[in-house]
């Protein structure tokens, strides 16, 4: 099944690079235009709150900046984007990492390209092609989880010793 990998692995690097997943924080101002009512809201409650602080004594300069620095700099997370790597290693693992790059595997459907890499495949068995067509016969598509699935399953249950049958 390293043929599989190798083929998986190969699609993916190709999107990472095609859509500049490097992991590495950016400043993205598109936040802004697509959530302008939101921004909106975020300046209106600082004014709304500064409102409040002005008339208070015990609120002074400090605590004015402070409260600026704090609202600038939660305007600047919201616009800092991070494109996760997808790799590998990553599809069906269910554990903190999808809360970084969440469930890709699922949504992400291989490239005709890809499919018939596979397909051509000699060192991959006929039935697993044939589930392969099926699969794309029924969504119109494969994302890697489906074939991910179909390779490496089989692998597990041939491992665990086999089901009891009760009479």
């Amino acid at each position: 099944m390293d043929t599989i990998k190798n083929i998986l692995v190969k699609e993916i690097e190709q999107i990472n690079s095609q859509e500049g997943r490097d992991g590495k924080p950016r400043f993205n101002i598109e936040f802004a235009r697509d959530h302008r009512w939101l921004c909106f809201a975020m300046f209106a409650g600082y004014f709304a709150v500064i409102a409040v602080m002005y008339p208070v004594p015990y609120m002074g300069l400090y605590s004015f900046l402070g409260f600026t620095a704090f609202v600038l700099f939660m305007f600047a997370m919201l616009l800092i984007e991070i494109k996760p790597v997808y790799r590998f290693e990553d599809i069906g693992v269910l554990d903190l990492r999808v809360c970084y790059n969440g469930e890709w595997y699922f949504t992400r459907a291989l490239s005709q390209q890809a499919i018939q890499t596979l397909l051509d495949e000699p060192a991959i068995g006929p039935a697993l092609k044939a589930r392969m067509l099926e699969i794309i016969a029924n969504k119109g598509e494969i994302d890697f989880y489906d074939v991910y699935d179909l390779a490496y399953s089989k692998k597990l249950y041939s491992q665990q010793a086999p089901l009891a049958v009760m009479n």
